[in-house]
């Protein structure tokens, strides 16, 4: 009887321990199979309507920037965030009107939403 206590109690206390993990903003950056929260993504989906999708269309078919869609991974993570921050050619720098936060989210939602793996 008491093994089976010990058990049931071991039991509910993974499930809370699992139903209770936070949602913590994270990424594994540079990986082939990348994995974001949901709150990073929803912040970077925000980032790139605002700052973004005037130039790179709405659903990153490309504008007045080129298009993002199907590019796959030709950049590396952070070959990708020096780019958001400082720019290149016609295309302005970020990092000073966009917090690190920001950038790390709009990277986030433009990998997983725009490119092929």
């Amino acid at each position: 009887m008491r093994y089976m206590s010990f058990r049931f109690l071991l039991g509910l206390l993974c499930v809370f321990c699992f139903a209770c993990g936070d949602d913590t903003d994270w990424a594994s950056k540079g990986a082939t199979e990348e994995v974001y929260s949901r709150t990073v993504l929803v912040l970077g989906k925000e980032v790139y309507l605002d700052t973004c999708s005037t130039c790179h269309g709405r659903d990153g078919s490309g504008s007045f920037g080129p298009a993002l869609l199907g590019k796959g991974h030709k950049y590396t993570y952070e070959n990708q965030r020096t780019l958001i921050e400082r720019g290149r050619r016609s295309m302005p720098g970020f990092g000073a009107s966009l917090t690190e936060r920001e950038v790390e989210a709009v990277l986030a939602y433009v990998r997983v939403g725009f490119f092929e793996n």
